[in-house]
């Protein structure tokens, strides 16, 4: 079958790889940033990334999950799921940019979703998941692409006055007017600006590398800073009823021969969501 595969020096290349013993076709695939993160790493040669993956299961499509905690542990019980042992373990094989899977657990997509759209419930179950831990009232989200504006959708339905900063002018959304009770950092290295615009007792959630942080500021003003990564098999079911009511950015749907294209297009930033079909 044709797989996107990174090459020995971790650069996509579309090959044809073995499929996989009783896979199951990949409908859609959607590119993530930390997909884009592994490419040009050695020690991620010959992987097949893709972990936004719709496929067809019989009369059913679904969205798989991307990883799986184990639900009994303490790290699970406390809510903590994504620093399970278990997690850690791939559970999308080989992975979603191919034109096979191995059948996995997964959500039903409903009906109302195209299969590009549908590639949005695993980074919205991601958002959910961070969101539940920020307390509402004012919330600056920091970083508006792709998972930013879901940050803005979901917190804007459950009624926050929502604020948007960007590094990118033509991306940038509203500015707040004064001290946020909430920070939402979207955007690698954005933690200076984060406690800069956070009110003293106020909150800050990581939802990415968010850089060196002064506990200084953090010590003398009582923030409280929280990490949240990835999403559960529950976040997954909620992020699959959701989705349909929720704005979200059109998606650029291009097929795996032009992995290349929708890659620049992507890091270049013309182009907030790049979805892949076989």
């Amino acid at each position: 079958m044709r797989a996107v595969v990174l090459d020995a020096d971790g650069r996509p290349r579309l090959a044809d790889i073995d499929a996989p013993d009783g896979g199951v076709p990949v409908l859609a695939c959607g590119l993530c940033g930390s997909d884009v993160e592994k490419l040009g790493s050695p020690s991620y040669a010959r992987a097949v990334l893709g972990h936004e993956v719709v496929v067809r299961a019989g009369e059913r499509r679904l969205a798989l999950l991307h990883h799986r905690p184990c639900g009994e542990c303490a790290r699970c019980r406390a809510g903590h799921e994504s620093t399970c042992e278990q997690f850690a373990e791939a559970t999308i094989l080989p992975g979603g940019f191919a034109e096979l899977v191995h059948a996995s657990d997964g959500v039903e997509i409903p009906e109302s979703l195209d299969d590009a759209r549908a590639t949005m419930i695993e980074p919205l179950a991601c958002v959910l998941r961070g969101a539940a831990r920020v307390p509402p009232g004012r919330v600056l989200v920091v970083g508006n692409g792709f998972v930013g504006r879901l940050f803005r959708a979901v917190l804007e339905r459950r009624g926050d006055d929502v604020f948007v900063l960007d590094s990118d002018p033509a991306r940038a959304g509203r500015s707040p007017n004064g001290p946020v009770d909430a920070v939402v950092i979207c955007a690698r290295g954005a933690g200076a600006s984060a406690l800069d615009a956070v009110a003293a007792g106020g909150f800050v959630l990581a939802f990415a590398d968010a850089g060196r942080l002064d506990a200084g500021e953090i010590y003398r003003r009582e923030l409280t800073v929280v990490g949240s990564r990835s999403a559960t098999p529950q976040t997954m079911r909620d992020a699959a009823q959701l989705l349909p009511l929720l704005p979200a950015p059109e998606p650029t749907v291009l097929p795996l021969e032009r992995f290349a294209e929708g890659l620049e297009l992507f890091t270049t930033r013309r182009a907030l969501k790049v979805v892949f079909t076989p």
